[in-house]
């Protein structure tokens, strides 16, 4: 039986993480896709534990590795005080890829909640410190030479912040401009999919019949 196909051609995540029955990745699956629906995950559902482990575990082994740090800010900051022992022992499996100094930091949080606006080490892959890793993650994406990438890639980068909302923007004001553009179309038809936006789908849906008089492949 096929496998439902993620927008790169390989098995969707999802499918692939729950035919499996496990935690960690399949080999057949794509870890920047994979990536990328975790953190839609744990933005929308930021106590989705299942996700955190699976977004952990992902950063535990190249070539994620240097999201290690970032999917761990995660996990304490959803737990709180909570699930001290899942959060030792994804600490202990991600620690080989940590920098010294964020295993410590992390460490002496096991006991303790760490807070939201804690003056966290430096660090890009956390979705859910708005408080002070937001600000820090907009300058970044600003000093990208934004004007040299697509809106597709641009919607691809929001989505590595977990910036569900933005890339979902992106791309609908793209494939409004470009009905014919097969990745946008795929990407955003996968973005309604994870986030059960039926009503999202039906309004944009209404937008292209209106401004082409017909609707992309993949929409009916």
């Amino acid at each position: 039986m096929n496998g439902v196909q993620s927008v790169t051609g390989g098995t969707d995540p999802m499918f692939m993480f729950v035919r499996a029955g496990r935690l960690d990745c399949p080999s057949s699956t794509d870890v920047h896709d994979a990536w990328r629906h975790f953190s839609m995950q744990i933005a929308r559902d930021p106590l989705d534990l299942e996700a955190h482990a699976r977004r952990v575990l992902l950063a535990s082994r190249p070539p994620l590795t240097d999201r290690a740090f970032g999917a761990l800010v995660d996990l304490f900051l959803a737990l709180g005080h909570r699930g001290r022992a899942l959060r030792r022992q994804l600490l202990e499996q991600a620690d080989p890829w940590l920098d010294p100094d964020d295993a410590h930091f992390l460490r002496t949080h096991l006991d303790t909640e760490l807070p939201r606006g804690a003056q966290l080490p430096t660090q890009r892959w956390s979705v859910l410190d708005t408080a002070v890793l937001g600000s820090l993650n907009m300058v970044g994406l600003q000093r990208r030479e934004v004007a040299q990438e697509t809106p597709f890639q641009q919607a691809m980068s929001l989505l590595e912040y977990g910036d569900l909302t933005g890339a979902r923007g992106m791309l609908e004001a793209a494939l409004l401009d470009e009905p014919d553009n097969e990745e946008v179309n795929r990407e955003l038809l996968a973005i309604y999919q994870h986030s059960r936006d039926d009503s999202g789908k039906a309004e944009m849906a209404d937008k292209l019949v209106a401004r082409h008089g017909a609707l992309p492949s993949g929409w009916a």
